[in-house]
Parts: structure tokens; C-alpha cells; sequence
């Protein structure tokens, strides 16, 4: 049964989400502001072209990237049909229809003709978290079988060398993240820690990282990583300064 849950209104378009488990959240659209894709990559210095969105959902992320990079094709994939459905609901009423795709696919099966240039991901697949009651809700919070190490291994597979990943995931030890990455050879270059105000610990993180082809570990370890954090909102409510900064492009009315 759909949701009674008005439209999420941005500058350029709108986000429908009355049909998915999750609605659009405050995080997931920060997340989506902080994307910045570098402007070439690789020993060949490519321009990123080709971009993925994991558990695209209501396709949120793709049509803010979309606004943001008019010469780049995104693809959304999701393996819930009612997401797939809404996402491309949100893709013809917007701008930017003809640089966007939306395919039902399960990412650890996913097999595209050619490779990506970035992928990026919000998962809402956190094991640590309690199960929903509600299996909809909880199959899109969860998986027994993907966890951040087989979804690091899926993400390699379709990137191209060097490629980047912008992963939105719950609060994690360095240490941990460094070596997960590590095995499964990607090398991390930035870690944005997302704090909801100025008195609570860091709930999330963006992890930025690139694919690197098969070398020592020691190698992907041995450049300086840039560690940064972002406060969300003020204690009166309203957006700090840095949300500001990166939301003000999208957000039709800034809280």
C-alpha cells in the first residue's frame, strides 16, 4: 500500500517516494551534495563518463548528479521492483530523463557490458542494526548475504582502474575500514565523518575510494588520507554553514 508522503521538493525536480520501504532523508541528500567526481582519473586521465548507483531507490542520487554533471550517464539499479518503478516515475518527471537508466538487478548477479568510471552507494543494508518487523522494510535495511566486504568486491569488479566510490555507510573504525578496503583493493583517499549536531558522535561517514588494479597492500596504504567532519544542524534546528554550502545548490528552501 503506498505511503501518504508528499513529494520531496528540490530546485530543479522532485522526488516521489510514496511507493519505496525508505523515504528521502536529510543524510541521504547531504551525502548526495558532498558527490564531487574528480574532473579526470587514471594514468589516462579519463573524464568520468559512466556512473552507478547501488540501491538507487527513488533515484534520488542519480538526478542530483545528474544536475550537478550534464555531460555524465548514470544508471540506478535496485532490487526491489517498486523502487525501480518509482525511481523512473521521478526520472520522466524530471530535467535530465535522457542521461538516466534504471534497472531491476541485484548487484552481486549485476553483469553490465562495459564497466563504470564511478559508483556511487547509500546502503541500507546495515547489519548491525535491529531487523524491521515489516519485511519490505527490513529487506531494505538488510542483507544476510552482502556485507560492506562483498559489496567492496562487487564494486570492484565494475569499476574501471583507478575508478572512484562514494559509499555512505554507518560510523566504522579506521583500522577496519582501511584494511576491508584494502582487501578488496580499493585504496582510500577521503573519510568525511557526519555528525547530526555539535553534541552528538558521528552516526555516518562518506567514504571516498578508488579501485586500484593488483598491487601490495602496503602500496594502497601509503598515501596521506584527508579526514574531515560535517556538522548537519544547528541546535535551533536550522542547517549549519557547511550543509549550507553543499545543499544550497539543490534544496528549494533551506531549513
Amino acid at each position: 500500500m503506498s505511503k501518504a508522503r508528499k513529494p520531496f521538493i528540490m530546485k530543479q525536480f522532485s522526488i516521489a517516494h510514496d511507493k519505496v520501504a525508505l523515504p528521502v532523508t536529510s543524510d541521504a541528500c547531504l551525502f548526495g551534495a558532498m558527490i564531487f567526481f574528480s574532473a579526470t582519473y587514471g594514468d589516462a586521465h579519463r573524464p568520468i563518463k559512466k556512473v552507478l548507483d547501488i540501491g538507487t531507490g527513488t533515484g534520488l542520487l542519480c538526478l542530483m548528479l545528474a544536475q550537478k554533471y550534464p555531460d555524465v550517464q548514470f544508471t540506478g539499479i535496485d532490487i526491489h521492483p517498486d523502487s525501480i518503478a518509482q525511481a523512473n516515475q521521478n526520472k520522466d518527471n524530471c530535467p535530465f530523463t535522457a542521461r538516466l537508466t534504471f534497472e531491476l538487478a541485484d548487484i552481486l548477479s549485476y553483469s553490465p557490458s562495459t564497466r563504470f568510471d564511478a559508483i556511487v552507494c547509500n546502503p541500507p543494508f546495515f547489519q548491525e542494526q535491529l531487523p524491521s518487523t515489516d519485511e519490505t522494510r527490513r529487506l531494505a535495511r538488510h542483507s544476510d548475504t552482502l556485507s560492506l566486504s562483498s559489496l567492496l568486491h562487487a564494486c570492484h569488479k565494475l569499476l574501471n582502474h583507478h575508478g572512484e566510490l562514494f559509499l555512505l555507510y554507518p560510523t566504522i573504525d579506521k583500522s577496519r575500514l582501511k584494511a576491508t578496503l584494502n582487501e578488496a583493493q580499493f585504496s582510500l583517499s577521503r573519510l568525511t565523518h557526519i555528525r547530526a549536531t555539535e553534541l552528538k558522535l558521528p552516526h555516518l561517514c562518506m567514504i571516498q575510494a578508488k579501485a586500484m588494479p593488483e598491487i601490495e597492500p602496503t602500496t594502497r596504504q601509503s598515501h596521506d588520507i584527508t579526514t574531515q567532519t560535517i556538522i548537519h544542524y544547528q541546535p535551533n534546528g536550522e542547517l549549519t554553514s557547511d550543509a549550507t554550502h553543499y545543499l544550497q545548490e539543490f534544496y528549494s528552501s533551506l531549513p
